[in-house]
Parts: C-alpha cells; sequence; structure tokens
C-alpha cells in the first residue's frame, strides 16, 4: 500500500490551509491581513468556525424553470425541499409573491379571531364564535363552508367572530385589500426601547438588527390550506386545541380508554395530534415604519428600494395603545413549508440591511453568487461575515458589526425564474405592493434550513439578523418551533418557553437549537403521560381565544383520569384560559 510521506503530507496541509485562508471574504482582511504588531499578531481563528458553516446546501444538478407560469423543478430532482433548500426556497418565495400574499392570505388575527368592534366604538370585545354543528346553527356559529359567516360584512373588522380569509373576499375591501395590523414580536425580548429615544440610544450601534427588531412591526401569513385546517379542524379557540390535547393524552393513558401501543386515528372531525397538509406555507413579515427607519438611518435606496404597504401600527411603543396607519417598509421575512414533516425553514433580508450576514454569515447555493473576493476553485455560496482588527496590545480578530453588505450577482436561473412569473419588472409609486414591483429583487436569502443538526451531529443555525436581532448565533428555526405546543390548558401560558435559561451577550436570553427533548413533551414513566402536545411547529395557537366568556382551565388530565374518555370520541368542550387581549382590543385610535 503506498503511503504518503511527511513532505507531501506537510504540502497537502499547506495546501489546504491556503485554501481556506483565500476563502476569508472581509474588507478588513483583504486590506490588512495583519493583526497586530510583531511580535503581537493574532491568527484568524474566526474562518474555522465559518468554514463549518458555510457547506453548499444545494446538489450540484439543482434547477428550476418556469412552464405555462408555473415553476417547474427539473430532473432528475425528485425532492427538492430537501435535495435543494436553497433554490426551493426561492421558489416559495416566488411563488408566494406571485400569489400576493400580503392581499390573500390570513393573519393571525384573522385566523385565530376575537378582537375588539374597532374604532369609533364604544369598548367592547368579541369572543370567537363555536363553529357550526347539527346542535349549534343559525348565526352563532362559524361555517368554514360559509361565504357569509357572522361578522363578514364589516369592512373594518371581519374577523371578529369567525376566522376570514381575505383572499375569498377581496372585493368586498375599498382598496383590493384589507387593512394590516402589524404587532409586536415575541414579548420575551421585546423592551419598551421605541417609545423612549434615550433607551435606544443606550443600544450600542454596531447592533442596529436588535434596534430594528425592537422597533419594527411583525405580521404572520398563512395560506389557503392552513388556513382551512384550522378552521375546519375547530382548532381556532382554546377550547378546540385543548380537545386535541385531551383526546392524544386520553388514549396514551393507564385507563379503559387507553389505545396504547396504537394511536387515535386523526380523522377530519376529532384530531388527535395537529398536522397541517403537506401545501401548507406561512411567512412572517417585518416591517418597520418609514419615520422609525429615518430615525436608525435607513435610507430608500433607489437601487435596492423596499416593498412598501401601508399598515396600521403603533405609534409610540409596540406595547402600546395608539394605534394609526402609515408607510412601513419590508425589511425582512421568514419563509415555512409544510413539503416536509418538520417543515421547510427559510429566512429573507432586504440587502441593505445593517449587519445583514453578521456573526454567522449568509448562505446561499442557488439564488445570489457571493460578493466575496473567492478564488476560481472555491464555492461561491458564502458570504463571510466582515470581521476586523481590535489592534489591542494583545491583539485578535473579533466581528466588525452593523456594516452593509453587497448583494452579489443574481445566478442565471433565478434571474430566468422571476422573468418567466413576472416579478420585478416595474417600480411601484404606491402604498399596495403588486408581484411586478421592482424592489421584489432588493431581498436576499439568508439561510434555508431542513434538518434539527447536520450529517456530523453539529446543530444547523438559522436566524435572521431582525427577527432574530440580539440572539441570531443561537438560533435555531426549527429547533424554536419544535418547542411550540399545548399543554391540558391550552396554549397560554406557555406550555414550552421560545427561549431557554441562559444569557447572551446582548443580555437576551438564547434560542434553542439542536434536537429537541424527548421530556419536554412526556414524563419519565409508564405510561409516558402526556405534558406537552406539539402543534405542528405553528406559535400563532397562541393568539387563540376562549369561544366561551370567564371559562377557566379544566381539571389536569393526571389527577382526573382523562382516560375514561372513549377512544376517538369527540372531547367535551373543556374550559381555556381567559381571552388574551389582542392589538385591537388594546386600541385606542385617534
Amino acid at each position: 500500500m503506498f503511503k504518503l510521506g511527511r513532505r507531501p503530507t506537510i504540502l497537502a496541509a499547506w495546501a489546504l490551509s491556503s485554501a481556506l485562508s483565500l476563502a476569508v471574504s472581509t474588507a478588513a482582511l483583504a486590506a490588512d491581513p495583519v493583526c497586530g504588531k510583531p511580535p503581537n499578531t493574532a491568527s484568524n481563528d474566526i474562518r474555522w468556525v465559518t468554514y463549518l458553516l458555510s457547506k453548499p446546501q444545494d446538489a450540484a444538478q439543482c434547477s428550476m424553470e418556469v412552464v405555462n407560469g408555473k415553476i417547474v423543478v427539473k430532473a432528475p430532482t425528485s425532492n427538492p425541499a430537501m435535495t435543494c433548500p436553497d433554490m426551493f426556497s426561492w421558489k416559495l418565495f416566488a411563488e408566494a409573491v406571485k400569489d400576493e400574499f400580503w392581499k390573500k392570505w390570513a393573519a393571525d388575527q384573522e385566523t385565530w379571531p376575537g378582537v375588539s368592534c374597532g374604532p369609533g366604538d364604544s369598548p367592547c370585545q368579541s369572543r370567537p364564535l363555536p363553529i357550526c354543528s347539527p346542535q349549534i346553527v343559525g348565526g352563532q356559529c362559524c361555517n368554514p363552508y360559509a361565504q357569509n359567516n357572522p361578522g363578514y360584512n364589516d369592512p373594518r373588522n371581519p374577523a371578529k367572530y369567525c376566522p376570514f380569509f381575505p383572499g375569498d373576499h377581496l372585493s368586498s375591501f375599498p382598496s383590493g385589500m384589507p387593512e394590516r395590523l402589524g404587532v409586536a414580536p415575541s414579548k420575551a425580548h421585546t423592551v419598551s426601547f421605541a417609545a423612549d429615544p434615550f433607551m435606544r440610544t443606550r443600544l450600542t450601534e454596531e447592533t442596529p438588527g436588535r434596534k430594528i427588531r425592537q422597533s419594527m412591526a411583525e405580521i404572520v401569513f398563512r395560506n389557503k390550506p392552513m388556513f382551512d385546517y384550522v378552521f375546519r379542524n375547530n382548532l381556532y379557540t382554546q377550547e378546540g386545541v385543548i380537545d386535541v390535547f385531551r383526546r392524544n393524552a386520553s388514549n396514551i393513558g393507564s385507563g379503559s380508554s387507553s389505545g396504547a401501543p396504537y394511536r387515535v386515528a386523526n380523522g377530519n372531525k376529532a384530531l388527535s395530534e395537529i398536522d397541517f397538509p403537506s401545501s401548507s406555507v406561512m411567512i412572517k413579515s417585518d416591517w418597520i415604519s418609514k419615520e422609525r427607519a429615518a430615525q436608525m438611518g435607513l435610507k430608500d435606496d433607489p437601487k435596492n428600494p423596499y416593498i412598501k404597504m401601508n399598515i396600521t401600527s403603533a405609534v409610540t411603543d409596540n406595547n402600546g395603545t395608539i394605534l394609526e396607519p402609515g408607510e412601513h417598509w419590508l425589511v425582512a421575512a421568514h419563509f415555512s413549508s409544510k413539503d416536509i414533516p418538520n417543515w421547510v425553514w427559510t429566512t429573507f433580508e432586504h440587502v441593505n440591511n445593517p449587519g445583514r450576514c453578521d456573526y454567522t454569515g449568509c448562505n446561499d447555493s442557488y439564488g445570489y453568487r457571493s460578493p466575496d473576493p473567492v478564488p476560481k476553485q472555491l464555492a461561491t455560496n458564502y458570504t463571510s461575515p466582515k470581521l476586523k482588527c481590535d489592534n489591542l496590545p494583545l491583539p485578535s480578530w473579533v466581528f466588525d458589526l452593523g456594516k452593509a453588505y453587497d448583494g452579489g450577482t443574481i445566478n442565471d436561473d433565478l434571474a430566468a425564474v422571476f422573468r418567466g412569473m413576472g416579478i420585478g419588472r416595474d417600480d411601484n409609486p404606491t402604498l399596495v405592493p403588486k408581484f411586478s414591483d421592482r424592489a421584489w429583487l432588493s431581498y436576499r436569502l439568508k439561510g434555508s434550513q431542513v434538518n434539527f443538526s447536520d450529517s456530523m451531529g453539529r446543530p444547523v443555525h438559522l436566524g435572521n439578523s431582525v427577527t432574530e436581532g440580539g440572539f441570531v448565533t443561537t438560533s435555531s428555526c426549527m429547533t424554536c418551533h419544535a418547542r411550540a405546543g399545548t399543554s391540558g390548558t391550552g396554549t397560554v401560558p406557555l406550555a414550552l418557553g421560545v427561549f431557554v435559561n441562559g444569557l447572551t451577550e446582548s443580555g437576551y436570553l438564547p434560542g434553542s437549537r439542536g434536537l429537541p427533548l424527548p421530556d419536554w413533551f412526556h414524563k419519565s414513566g409508564q405510561p409516558p403521560a402526556l405534558t406537552v402536545l406539539q402543534t405542528d411547529f405553528v406559535w400563532g395557537f397562541l393568539t387563540a381565544n376562549c369561544s366561551t366568556p370567564g371559562c377557566q382551565p379544566p381539571t389536569p388530565v393526571a389527577s382526573t383520569g382523562a382516560d375514561t374518555m372513549p377512544v376517538g370520541a369527540p372531547a367535551p368542550a373543556p374550559a381555556a384560559p381567559p381571552a388574551l387581549p389582542s392589538a385591537r382590543e388594546r386600541a385606542k385610535r385617534r
């Protein structure tokens, strides 16, 4: 057997090191590769860690085209969600834009009803009506197959009592689309910086993504298959969600109704698990008002314009009570698809977001080539985070945060898809977006995720500099959403926290990453009692309200022998926590 001697081994190692050194793509390193002054100089150790994040996600054969107005994945790829996750991300992006999701799809407030009566009315609340059944008929229930449910005739608040899908009723809106309400992101990390200019200045200038996050308005959109699943299966109320938990918990119990080791058949009228159809897509979009954008130094670059929309949001603080409409700019968006059981997770940012590729870099194997000075023999999917030398007596390479990143050059395949779909053709001076807006070309893929960990066992990270601003280095979209669930008393308070106990350098709590832990969901014992039922990676159930006023949590399953419920039988309507005040319920419009 031939064995390499010491000299070839050294040369091979040197060649590999040289190639990797060339891949370090920061302006700081290109201008001055030496950090410090001899004899105190520092090596760039960050590049070894980012190398582990830079693997191309797509197979070499990944390609798609537009045929008769539809995107078609080219052979031999048969499972693009797994084989070509970056290409598939752009497919989701283009298809959702073409469908004009901002007009047609249902926001959280329309999927989970129960809001205030609207501006000018005396303070009041509406709770969701129960789903229609043989026992409940007439005008006091919600029919998933009707076009005229109670409340639908209210132009300002059609989802007052029943879930409402705007795409089925566009002609009823004078502007051609419903009023959109932007709400605050998860309160777990939201502090009222926007209300106090002094507090805002206390945030370092090197963390613009965090500043944007705590000043933005968020709208989550869900497509028709996802909306229909919630509505038709009575998952739009806390009672309906609790019913599913109780059926599942009953079947795994030790009583006479236990079906273990077999599962309850997941029928359309008596779910024992929440399992959205594979055609489900949800989009979490982040918008910032024109005024707040100006305060943070964001400019509407004519070369890379923002998608703009008139949105009603808080004018003083994202926790505030005064809501007004105004021009908002789209800064970031998560796209998630149920094409695989654990969903495809992908995130996009406006190309000019400061710090867009900070910390973890940006990884796009399909859409745009890296703007870094990458040698010809190396892959061009990865944009490295910017670095600088701290020039201390004992120097180190550190992240150069909050700077702009070039957008790179679009690949021919994606450019052809955009042309074929008619995306990005025209300027649009209005605040009603169109799929043809040139501004859609201003957005870049940050990365995609289809596994909890890579093939070597390393946790997969995915985080947006805005949506996960302040904890992007600990963010995993898939792991975070795996913790979305309900207990026997409903989704509020949280059955599992969005974040875990710990600290980041920003002072925020870290996100969850890597494989979920079985103990999150079942107790260790026989039978393994259900403590948290996953809601199929969907946090939106947190906004579900009770359909009955003053309802109380049901007696915990463990202490009542809830497994006396016959397997597969509809659960009795349990009580649930009181409805949380929504953004509209807090609103006192000017």
